[in-house]
This record gives structure tokens, C-alpha cells and sequence, in this order.
């Protein structure tokens, strides 16, 4: 199939359209896609970023961005597009709620039918909504792969699927163990959205999102790059730094993300088998010096959400148990995580 490329760089497959004459003159009204654009300082790259969101074509869009306390250029720069462009509804923050909070107002703020989490300094393929919209079918999320482009918006030849194995389905736990949904890259239905809030504190909005559709009406990836995803050092995500370096904690965040997650899933109601709760008690238990043995068991009763690595589900079930047995292990000859409290 011929490729052609776009105004940004993409490159993408051209989709044939039918010839045959449509059924009605009135072809049915598209869904409405409300964008949440979470502002902080972004004015450098921000103009691009709101011109390709703004060119999102064959949707219904509103943008809503939320300004949370820059000190830049920002603000001005989004109430300037927004007296171009009536689709964008700019608020400010009365304080600075840090990313999580932020980003879960923009997305209340939207009266769409699905909601799409849109960072600061990216850019979209201007068919990114409409196909992830054609993907997601009865799933509540769908979410696509990214092309990593640098400070200078020059790509790098890899993309996230080349550092990740992405992952779909409706099974919740596969999204404890590991993580592949990006926020910049998904949409997801409101209802979802709703059903799974207040956002739980200390956990990445993405992440906690895979985990509540998988839970519910599942997860649906598109295997196309629909964004280009800015790597730099001032970026908020460890994905989006350039050179992330690995803390020397880096087993006991491991394990403190994954209790994190387990104890978040075990007290709402997507954990409806009680496997998060079970799981989450036997991590401490084995942490706290009382042996494997249940904690192995649990993995293994989770066999089905292991990490779509290489190898059967028996094989990538035994691959788990023992990155947890490594990582609890290693942790004990670890400093305590330095600085405040992680985020995921």
C-alpha cells in the first residue's frame, strides 16, 4: 500500500475510499471528541502543538486547555488562539494542581461523548482522533503508537513500540504488571472517564485509565504512529526524557509503583475477583521477610495478565514471578527512595 507524508512528517498509509453512492445525503453527525490540553510553561512549543489538535479533521472537536500556574507566554498564547478559534475554551488554574489534578479537570470540563489527553509540546497526525475513534469499537479506551521526535522536532527513527510491548484486552491486572497506554496517545469514553474518578493520588492519569477500561469495556490499540511524541529534559514523564536515567532506588520504586497501582485498583470497583486485593496482601507479606510463596501463587492464578513477552503464558507467568522475587530481593540492598513521593 503506498505511503505518502503529511504536513507535520508522518507518514502514513493512504485509505481507499468506496465509489458506491451513499445511502443518505445526510451522512451521520460524528461524535464529539473533547481534547484536555494541560498547560505549564509549554510556550515554546505550544503554537505547534494546538495547530495540529485544531487540524484534527473528520470529528466533532472542542479544546478544552487548562493553564495550570505558568509563568511564560502561555496564557496569552492560548487566549489569543481562542479569539481565533471558537472550539477552545481556555481556563486557568486558581493554583497549581500539579499534573493529575489538572489533567482530570480538563477532561470534566468537556461535554464530548470520548475524551483525548493532549500534552503540551507534541504534534498529532491530523487524522489521529477520527482513526483511534474507527479503532476503539465497543472497547473504552483505544490508544495508538508515537514516534519519539526530539527538542527540535527532528525524529528519531524509533517510536514507543520499539521501547514497549503494547498491550490490549480486557484483563486489568496485565496493566499492574507493566504499562504501554500514553495519554497523548488515546481516547477514551467519558463514561469510563467518570466511572473512574476521583483519580487516585500518585498514579499517572494514563496508567489508571488502561487499568479501568481493561477492567470494563477493554483496551483497543492502533499499531500506526498518529503522534509525534517530544522527547526532551523538561518533560514531565520519564518517556518523554531524553536520557532518563535509572534511580539507584530503582527496585524499590518498582515495587512501591506496583503496590501503588494494586492498592488503587483493590479499593475501587473494577477489582470485582478480589485479585488485587489478594495480590497486594501478599507483596507486603513477602517485602515484609514471611516468604513467596502466596505472592508466586497469586502471580500464577494472573497467569493470563502476564506481560505479552516472548514465549507461552506459562513461560511469561514464570518470567514474572521471577522479576518479582529479583526486584524484592535487590531492593533490600537499596537506599530508601530519596526525594518526595514518587509519581508513576
Amino acid at each position: 500500500m503506498p505511503s505518502q507524508a503529511g504536513h507535520t512528517g508522518f507518514r502514513y498509509d493512504v485509505r481507499t475510499r468506496s465509489s458506491e453512492p451513499a445511502m443518505s445525503t445526510h451522512p451521520p453527525q460524528p461524535p464529539r471528541v473533547s481534547v484536555a490540553l494541560c498547560v505549564y510553561n509549554g510556550e515554546k512549543h505550544l503554537r505547534e502543538q494546538l495547530d495540529t489538535v485544531l487540524a484534527q479533521r473528520g470529528v466533532d472537536l472542542e479544546v478544552i486547555a487548562v493553564d495550570d500556574g505558568s509563568r511564560d507566554g502561555s496564557v496569552a498564547l492560548l487566549r489569543e488562539a481562542a479569539a481565533r478559534d471558537p472550539r477552545l475554551q481556555v481556563h486557568v488554574n486558581p493554583e497549581n494542581l500539579g499534573p493529575l489534578r489538572s489533567f482530570e479537570r480538563a477532561m470534566s470540563l468537556g461535554g464530548g461523548e470520548f475524551v483525548a489527553p493532549c500534552d503540551q509540546d507534541d504534534r498529532w497526525h491530523p487524522d489521529k482522533l477520527a482513526q483511534l475513534l474507527a479503532c476503539i469499537g465497543d472497547a473504552d479506551l483505544a490508544y495508538c503508537d508515537s514516534e519519539y521526535i526530539d527538542d527540535g522536532g527532528r525524529p528519531s527513527g524509533r517510536g514507543i513500540s520499539s521501547d514497549l510491548t503494547m498491550m490490549s484486552g480486557r484483563e486489568p491486572m496485565r496493566f499492574v504488571f507493566s504499562n504501554s497506554v500514553s495519554g497523548h496517545a488515546l481516547i477514551v469514553r467519558r463514561a469510563l472517564f467518570e466511572a473512574a474518578r476521583p483519580f487516585p493520588p500518585g498514579l499517572f492519569h494514563d496508567w489508571w485509565l488502561a487499568m479501568c477500561a481493561s477492567a470494563r469495556g477493554g483496551v483497543a490499540y492502533l499499531d500506526e504512529a498518529l503522534v509525534q511524541f517530544r522527547r526532551h529534559d523538561a518533560a514531565f514523564s520519564p518517556l518523554g526524557k531524553d536520557a532518563a536515567q535509572a534511580p539507584p532506588s530503582r527496585n524499590r520504586v518498582w515495587l512501591e509503583e506496583r503496590r501503588a497501582l494494586l492498592r488503587a485498583l483493590a479499593g475501587s470497583a473494577f477489582d470485582r475477583d478480589g485479585r488485587a486485593a489478594a495480590m497486594l496482601h501478599a507483596l507486603e507479606q513477602a517485602e515484609a521477610g514471611r516468604g513467596y510463596g502466596p505472592l508466586l501463587r497469586s502471580v500464577w492464578q494472573s497467569r493470563a495478565a502476564a506481560p505479552p513477552w516472548r514465549g507461552s503464558t506459562a513461560i511469561n507467568a514464570l518470567r514474572l514471578q521471577s522479576r518479582f522475587i529479583r526486584k524484592l530481593r535487590r531492593a533490600r540492598k537499596e537506599p530508601p527512595i530519596a526525594g518526595p513521593r514518587f509519581r508513576l
